[in-house]
């Protein structure tokens, strides 16, 4: 895609779509970690969007709810198979290969031939027959990171080899380029099961969330668009209200927001404007049992991706810090949970909720990342 024009709202993520397009335009898998909720698969599609204007094959997928290689390999299959020309190349290629590794043969297509051959082995012919395809192919996988501890926690040894047939595949195959995403740490998952060596070669980027420029420009297109209940104006001083009290601009939690945001304030540009006391109030609502489910996925986490005794220790953090707009020094911390496994603990359970979007380091000090999810988590799950 070419460079957007002067007038494309700074919320659409200008710079971040053209240092990505960049490096992928260069060779350049990459894999982009960023907590839930901040917009990574809305900017996956964006990417995918610029790199086929850019003449190139894209094929995205999304793995989370994935557990085993075979429903990643059917992911992939099924996508390929509603590009009807490619699915037409890539099985004109493949099949032959797949029949001389197959003591039953092959089915008449990808999906049905998914299982009769090793994974890897199927896996590699496919992206090989990719590779030989005229232009570069740019495979999109969100969520990778879940299909990862999905594999580790049945079987460790499986989803190491697979991350490294992965590591294999992008060395071996120039002209299939790889883009991965994931909103739990696949770093920490790989250093957890010993399998971090997998990702040399793969280049991690983060993704921040808006800044306030960037989500007063967010805001302002829900309200153009009629995609608020009640249009608001947001003069400077609200938005720096919003900004303080939510601390984490996250384009989900700002959108939530502006749905139950009602403005009483003097009318600008037709629309009555919202006063800090209104942004208070629109908090307060979202903070109410009926939007609870919001915040499910804050909830489900720590007890679905960690042992037990991990997981009992990171719920006595978040719990100590939720009473903590500023938070808390790490001594203060340990003393607070009585942890008793020494300090590298501690602060490997610290960067664990730090990489999965909980908690943000400010000095010396450790916090909440987002202001709305600590009075959440005070509200709701503080014993």
């Amino acid at each position: 895609m070419e460079a957007e024009s002067l007038d494309t709202p700074l919320h659409h993520r200008s710079s971040e779509r053209q240092a990505i397009k960049a490096r992928l335009l260069a060779g350049v898998s990459l894999l982009m970690l960023a907590p839930r909720r901040i917009g990574k698969t809305w900017l996956m599609g964006k990417i995918e969007e610029d790199m086929v204007a850019a003449g190139w094959r894209c094929i995205r997928i999304d793995v989370e709810g994935c557990d085993t290689e075979e429903e990643f390999l059917r992911e992939l299959c099924a996508k390929i198979e509603e590009q009807q020309q490619l699915k037409k190349r890539v099985w004109s290629h493949i099949s032959q290969r797949l029949k001389q590794a197959s003591v039953d043969g092959v089915g008449d297509g990808l999906l049905q031939s998914i299982g009769r051959v090793n994974h890897h082995e199927f896996l590699e012919t496919l992206v090989d027959a990719l590779n030989r395809e005229e232009g570069r192919t740019l495979i999109l996988i969100d969520e990778i990171a879940l299909l990862v501890l999905e594999l580790a926690k049945k079987n460790p040894d499986a989803s190491r080899n697979l991350l490294y047939h992965l590591r294999k595949l992008q060395q071996s195959y120039p002209n299939v380029i790889w883009y991965f995403t994931g909103s739990i740490g696949l770093d920490v998952i790989a250093r957890r099961f010993q399998m971090s060596g997998a990702l040399l070669g793969v280049d991690v980027i983060p993704l921040d969330p808006f800044s306030p420029a960037q989500a007063g420009s967010f805001l302002n297109e829900l309200v153009v668009k009629s995609m608020v209940q009640s249009p608001f104006s947001l003069p400077p001083e609200a938005l720096d209200a919003l900004v303080t009290e939510l601390g984490w601009l996250s384009p989900y939690y700002l959108r939530q927001l502006a749905q139950v945001l009602v403005a009483t304030g003097p009318v600008i540009n037709g629309r009555p404007s919202a006063t800090a006391e209104n942004i208070e109030a629109a908090f307060d609502a979202l903070l109410s049992p009926r939007y609870r489910s919001y915040f499910a996925a804050w909830e489900e986490h720590i007890d679905k991706n960690f042992e037990t005794a991990d997981s009992t220790r990171l719920h006595a953090i978040l719990d100590t810090l939720c009473a903590h707009p500023t938070g808390e020094k790490e001594s203060t911390i340990a003393a607070a949970i009585a942890l008793q496994t020494g300090e590298g603990k501690l602060r490997e359970h610290l960067r664990d909720l730090e990489s999965d979007g909980y908690l943000v380091r400010k000095g010396d000090r450790w916090a909440f990342r987002s202001g709305l999810l600590r009075r959440f988590w005070l509200e709701y799950k503080k014993p």
